[in-house]
């Protein structure tokens, strides 16, 4: 009897005990990984609004831009540009008419806004490992040179969200936050194209922030 009982298996019962407890599990871990996405999107969108803050103090303190080197209201770098990964700090504000995407981050650092000594490479990298660039962005030929801060390579969900989140209403294409369709070109159009962009939530893009002016 005792052998025949040890053999018999799971009862229909016993089965489903234990698919109700590997369901609560995995609805778990998968809260639990919203959880930490939703928080990364947080802290994604807060440096975001902390370096718009940086470059507004400075433009308080100087009346100009950081970066904006000729001081004609246009950074003197554009959000394709790379960083460098150089401790050595800054001598002096940019000036001139030369492009260069570290002048921003130079600026900010000599103004003493951020750390000196930190590689531009290192306060450019943000909670998806990607960079923010501050720079000038183009609408195409239906737009224009204006000043904003790139964001490269985030998960459509976070993209998504953040353009929510600032322009009220979600369209890749208009409003405060575009679609960064490469270069240094963001999209500008009446036509949505996030369905088309984000073939699923992970699929990486990349946004600009255009803190400045809104183009029409």
């Amino acid at each position: 009897m005792k052998g025949a009982r040890a053999n018999r298996g799971f009862t229909l019962v016993e089965l489903a005990i234990v698919l109700v407890i590997i369901g609560i599990i995995l609805g778990a871990v998968l809260k639990g990984q919203d959880l930490i996405n939703n928080a990364k999107v947080k802290r994604l969108q807060n440096d975001m609004r902390g370096f718009e803050a940086l470059i507004w103090t400075f433009y308080d303190r100087y009346g100009k831009f950081p970066g904006d080197c000729d001081g004609n209201g246009l950074f003197n770098s554009y959000i394709s540009y790379g960083l460098s990964s150089s401790t050595t700090p800054p001598t002096g504000f940019c000036t001139g008419t030369g492009n260069n995407g570290n002048y921003p981050f130079n600026d900010l650092k000599f103004a003493g806004l951020l750390p000196k000594e930190a590689a531009n490479t290192d306060l450019a990298r943000h909670t998806f490992n990607g960079q923010f660039r501050i720079g000038l962005a183009y609408g195409g030929s239906a737009g224009t040179l204006v000043n904003a801060i790139g964001i490269q390579n985030i998960p459509c969900y976070a993209a998504q969200a953040i353009d929510s989140s600032v322009d009220g209403v979600l369209h890749s294409g208009r409003g405060r936050i575009r679609r960064w369709t490469g270069g240094y070109t963001y999209y500008n159009s009446a036509t949505d194209d996030w369905n088309s962009a984000c073939t699923s939530p992970e699929t990486n893009v990349s946004i600009v922030y255009l803190f400045d002016k809104t183009p029409n």
